[in-house]
């Protein structure tokens, strides 16, 4: 009896001590910005299971990218995330010299690791990182509408398919990476009529028959602006979200389904925004709020829920975050710094966000103001983020701006210091900082 008793302790604490191990299903899509999450404040948005994630999780809603060496953003962004390196350490990043990436770390904490959907970062391939991987799809779709279905459709599908066949022991990591809504945006009818395009409302910011803004490279659309266009691009944007939404919506279930939903933490995150037609922009190669920011939920065990957090941090900030949530050691080359004092309102952000694209756009933003220089053309413009968080109204000439554009000029000094950032800003530093 005495044998049994203590057979019966082992089984039930084993029992325990797996289901006790948390999960993580991290979620990551491409070019969504804060506008396309109803969580986010646009009442025009149907994403329930987003939201719900949301309302059970806390949200930042001021989650920066760095910035980019590439028209593809999403390449930085991703390969910042996945070793922890600030921008230009990343840009040097590739398969021979590539850091270990956090799935390895958390691979080698006793993590079985899955991956499916978009792989688009430098550094080490998929199979390297992950233990196992699904369909792996390219940066660039030709199309969504594969043999096998829709590619939203397939990535999400082979998350729940390989949630609900889990067997193992260890906790299970998942990264499901959905191309939606980059272009080409594809999806059924039923998604397009829910945003009927002439009631979509753009944002003060986007001006009719208005010329592309000059000091931004990458553009994707005829010179001038047609607001027409723009709201027919918003529509497909927002129909290929609502499209994924439901997808997401499918893996919530598959955890609860499984029994493991209030033990896992999921990750909801975008690479980057995207702008269509602010200020004079229709892309996402700028330093403009809807392409530079992005949403991130964190739904997690004694993670506050129903939580906006208005600081601003960076996306891939991440990163150490979910390594110091599964208590496990953040290795010392990680750049980014955990959200977790954030959360739990132990510390404050950072001071400022450091904000760059190639050699031709920079920006700082600290307690609300915000200056972007362009180092070529030796453009400066200053937003009031409080009062003008549509940035309409460029400030610079304002007399009572010179003390706090200096300050933020000092902040991008140090910053640049700090990244080895090599982009000269000599003449701007000297026209306003003397």
């Amino acid at each position: 009896m005495k044998k049994y008793f203590f057979l019966l302790l082992f089984q039930i604490g084993t029992v325990l001590s797996v289901t006790s191990q948390v999960n993580v299903v991290f979620i990551e899509s491409d070019d969504q910005s804060n506008q396309a999450i109803g969580a986010y404040g646009n009442a025009a948005m149907l994403t329930p299971n987003m939201d719900k994630l949301a309302t059970e999780g806390t949200s930042f809603m001021a989650a920066y990218n760095m910035g980019c060496w590439s028209p593809a953003v999403c390449i930085p962004s991703r390969t910042m995330l996945f070793y922890g390196q600030t921008l230009w350490k990343s840009q040097k990043i590739n398969k021979e010299n590539a850091p270990k990436a956090f799935p390895e770390i958390l691979r080698e904490n006793g993590y079985a690791t899955y991956m499916t959907g978009k792989w688009h970062a430098w550094g080490k391939s998929p199979k390297a990182i992950f233990d196992e991987t699904g369909s792996i799809q390219p940066g660039q779709l030709k199309t969504y509408n594969s043999a096998g279905g829709h590619i939203t459709d397939i990535t999400g599908n082979e998350a729940v398919e390989y949630i609900k066949n889990y067997n193992q022991d260890k906790p299970f990591f998942v990264y499901l990476a959905f191309n939606a809504p980059h272009v080409p945006r594809q999806t059924t009818q039923n998604y397009y009529d829910l945003y009927p395009a002439d009631e979509v409302v753009l944002p003060p910011s986007v001006v009719d028959n208005s010329p592309l803004n000059k000091n931004v490279k990458y553009q994707y659309a005829p010179d001038p602006l047609k607001s027409k266009t723009m709201r027919s691009r918003v529509q497909q944007n927002n129909a290929m979200v609502s499209h994924m939404d439901d997808r997401v919506g499918d893996i919530i279930n598959a955890l609860k389904e499984k029994g493991v939903y209030d033990n896992t933490i999921i990750v909801f995150m975008s690479d980057h925004g995207i702008s269509f037609g602010e200020n004079g922009v229709a892309g996402k190669v700028c330093l403009y709020e809807p392409s530079v920011t992005a949403p991130l939920i964190i739904k997690a065990p004694k993670v506050k829920s129903n939580h906006k957090i208005a600081e601003r941090v960076y996306l891939q900030d991440v990163n150490p975050t979910l390594l110091e949530l599964l208590n496990i050691e953040v290795p010392l080359n990680i750049d980014f710094q955990s959200l977790v004092p954030i959360m739990n309102e132990t510390e404050k952000a950072r001071n400022s966000i450091y904000l760059a694209m190639f050699d031709d756009q920079r920006g700082i933003i600290s307690n609300n103001q915000k200056l972007i220089v362009y180092p070529k053309t030796g453009d400066v413009e200053y937003y009031n983020l409080e009062k003008d968080p549509w940035e309409t109204k460029n400030l610079i000439k304002d007399k009572k701006s010179i003390s706090t554009v200096k300050y933020l000029l000092n902040e991008l000094k140090d910053w640049q210091n700090k990244t080895s950032d090599k982009t000269s800003l000599s003449s701007i530093y000297s026209n306003y900082l003397n």
